[in-house]
């Protein structure tokens, strides 16, 4: 029986070091889902203002955007394994910290600033380790399942993390939230102390008595090299951040505006439409698999792409006053739930094949790098189309954003099908 229930563990999580990382990761996003939260309202508690609260999330988002470039860096030079632990004990601590400092009535604003940037450091150090750990700990031909893996625990994140949130916050108060919290983080670094990291291939591109000031600007600027002269890579990059300037607030603002301003819903009929969107998170887990064995993975991404334009587009159609007024309340929220549906599975499409691509052709001691600079170039110009959407949403209909976001959207997923340097991108990954 024993044997039996750790054959099924192993086929449910690939092997046991992949498993430990499963759910040490699962519970650090669930924690930060729950932190998120619990922030949230404290600032909304102690201020009462918007400004301040938008101040928070653009504090934590700075680290993101500046460091993570450098913190990949770290990732290829460091031991992994210490990075990932020690990042899970310092959140850990830092949010235990401030459970402490809520009880003693000493919380400030500073102090939750400071807490947010550390926290959200820790996190930029803490994601480049994971990332470029995984194709070491599991087979080739596994890759798709971890990352659809990887996708079902972020989806699960989404569902899990603002419940949990509220269930704490109305059980224990924000001390509470805040404790359990910061012990979740400490228990998923113990788990992590127990998988065995692979050793990471070092080149030897500079002597090993160089001076480490010196030695960490030569790797960043090897990084940022092998990008650039890799002209596929570089112009899958171009895309994602072009994208990633037109989805981010066309779901984080454009959307929430339209449902909030416009069809006027109430907090319980918007939080149930946006519950949609992970569950298409997890339809698309379950069918990546299938689908990559079917399809060639250049062929998903770029249909992913391409068909989340086109619902954005028709989403945009349905926003019109004419077309939603005529179709009524109910018909509008299932419009709107099944946009998020099928934007939720054509995500996955699009995220799996993107990382098998790299975890497949990057090399190991390349991937810190590689992944911290494409998350910062990917991000960097987010919060500024965030800060110009909010500016739109006043003078331009929310229809009329829609479908100039979804119909550029598209154009760009069918430029990508027909770049020759994203076909020779993944043309390498397969003989890889």
């Amino acid at each position: 029986m024993a044997k039996e229930r750790r054959n099924f563990g192993q086929r449910l999580f690939i092997n046991r070091d992949f498993g430990l990382l499963f759910w040490g990761r699962l519970v650090s996003q669930i924690g930060d889902g729950v932190h998120y939260l619990a922030l949230t309202w404290l600032v909304l508690d102690l201020t009462g203002s918007g400004t301040a609260l938008g101040t928070m999330l653009f504090a934590s988002s700075v680290p993101m955007v500046l460091l993570a470039p450098f913190t990949g860096v770290l990732a290829d030079l460091w031991d992994r394994k210490t990075i990932v632990v020690s990042m899970d004990v310092l959140r850990g601590l830092i949010i235990v910290g401030l459970a402490l400092v809520y009880r003693a009535g000493h919380l400030t604003m500073p102090i939750l600033y400071a807490a947010t940037i550390l926290t959200s450091l820790c996190g930029v150090l803490f994601g480049p380790a994971i990332s470029a750990t995984i194709p070491g700990l599991v087979k080739k031909e596994e890759l798709v399942k971890a990352n659809s893996l990887n996708q079902f625990s972020r989806a699960t994140t989404m569902i899990v993390g603002p419940v949990l949130g509220a269930f704490l916050l109305g059980k224990t108060g924000y001390f509470g939230a805040f404790l359990i919290n910061g012990i979740a983080f400490l228990l998923s670094a113990v788990s992590e102390t127990f998988i065995r990291f692979p050793q990471v291939v070092r080149e030897p591109s500079h002597p090993s008595n160089e001076p480490s000031g010196w030695q960490f600007f030569t790797s960043f600027k090897e990084g940022f090299a092998y990008i650039w002269n890799d002209i596929g890579l570089r112009s899958l990059i171009f895309y994602a951040t072009a994208l990633n300037f037109l989805g981010a607030p066309l779901l984080n603002v454009v959307f929430p505006y339209f449902g909030k301003e416009v069809l006027l819903l109430d907090a319980q009929q918007y939080g149930t439409i946006q519950a949609v969107l992970p569950v298409g998170f997890l339809v698309g887990t379950v069918s990546i698999g299938y689908l990559t064995k079917k399809f060639q993975k250049t062929s998903l991404l770029t249909f992913g792409i391409t068909t989340q334009g086109l619902v954005a587009g028709l989403l945009g159609v349905f926003a019109l006053p004419s077309v939603y007024g005529s179709a009524g309340l109910t018909s509008t929220i299932l419009a709107m739930s099944g946009s998020l549906l099928l934007i939720g599975v054509l995500n996955t499409m699009v995220n799996v094949p993107f990382q098998v691509m790299l975890q497949e052709t990057v090399p190991d001691s390349y991937r810190g790098r590689v992944y911290g600079l494409i998350d910062s170039i990917g991000q960097m110009l987010v919060p500024l189309s965030m800060a110009l959407s909010g500016v739109l949403v006043d003078s331009f209909s929310t229809s009329s954003l829609f479908i100039f976001s979804g119909l550029i959207t598209a154009a760009l997923g069918l430029r990508m099908a027909a770049s020759a340097k994203i076909k020779l991108l993944y043309a390498q990954q397969d003989a890889a």
